[in-house]
């Protein structure tokens, strides 16, 4: 499967589980719209900063088979 289709699917359902799960909290901690919103902001903006780790963490192992398959030559 793509990597980056992977990442990107991980991606929407975290933030659309980040925005359910950040109103409930406010709501039982007594937040108004603006911290849920907030707090859901960044949440969100840390999954969508996972998508490109990912990929590089796929282009480190290609690499690290190219060059053992080169050491085997």
């Amino acid at each position: 499967m793509n990597l980056k289709a992977v990442a990107t699917v991980v991606t929407i359902i975290g933030v659309v589980i980040a925005s359910f799960a950040g109103n409930a909290i406010a709501r039982q901690a007594g937040l108004g719209a603006e911290g849920w919103l907030v707090a859901a902001f960044a949440l969100g903006i840390l999954l969508l900063s996972q998508g490109p780790v990912l990929q590089l963490r796929q282009e480190v192992r290609d690499l690290k088979v190219r060059s053992a398959d080169r050491g085997e030559a």
